[in-house]
């Protein structure tokens, strides 16, 4: 079993509809969270999953994580930055989901030494980096593809701050209403268009954007 919040697993349904064929990457796999989910939302759909994580402990995990789980769509595994896997040639993708290093302010109620970890300098960094993986990500995706870009952050510098910035150096994108892609239940969790909810004693802060690349 692979726990998540309910908040992360929203993300990956953003990536729907998933038709039969299609080649999805998650570019930041970590310990496979959204990996295994994404295995079971794309099987008996003869589709590709690509999972890259450059931490060798994480990615340790993350093979152990999908060995347990032993069902679901077969999954590559690439022990690799985001950047080298691009520059190696990494194919054409339809779906690709983004969960970007961050602050974490969203999940400060889980781990409170955040709070006193972080500087300010911190956040300029995780912008820098965060920008970097949506550039390169935009060079993988597919046309009519599917973006997503999540952060477990609540700061609008991480979030619908660098998906504007992101969309005014890609025309070719455009930010989808994740409402859309999501159960009713969801919509007090959407602000403007992108799943962003507020940490309670529920569900932690968490954020996602969900781009369409154009023709």
């Amino acid at each position: 079993v692979q726990v998540q919040d309910q908040a992360s697993q929203l993300a990956s349904m953003l990536l729907a509809p998933f038709s039969p064929g299609l080649s999805c990457l998650d570019g930041c796999a970590g310990v496979g969270g959204k990996t295994t989910h994404l295995r079971l939302l794309l099987d008996e759909k003869n589709c590709r999953l690509t999972a890259v994580e450059p931490d060798i402990r994480r990615y340790q995990l993350l093979k152990q994580n999908l060995q347990r789980q032993n069902k679901g769509c077969p999954v590559g595994l690439h022990h690799q930055t985001l950047q080298k896997f691009a520059e190696s040639g990494g194919a054409a993708f339809d779906r690709i989901i983004i969960d970007a290093p961050c602050s974490g302010t969203g999940v400060i109620g889980r781990h409170p030494d955040i709070r006193w970890n972080r500087r300010e300098q911190d956040l300029e960094d995780f912008v820098v980096r965060q920008l970097e993986l949506l550039n390169l990500a935009a060079t993988l995706l597919a046309e009519d593809g599917i973006l997503v870009y999540a952060t477990c952050s609540i700061e609008p510098e991480e979030n619908s701050g660098l998906v504007e910035r992101f969309l005014t150096e890609h025309s070719e994108f455009t930010l989808t209403d994740c409402a859309s892609f999501l159960p009713p239940s969801c919509n007090e969790l959407i602000r403007e268009g992108y799943l962003a909810p507020l940490p309670d004693t529920t569900i932690d802060g968490f954020f996602c954007a969900r781009l369409c690349r154009k023709r």
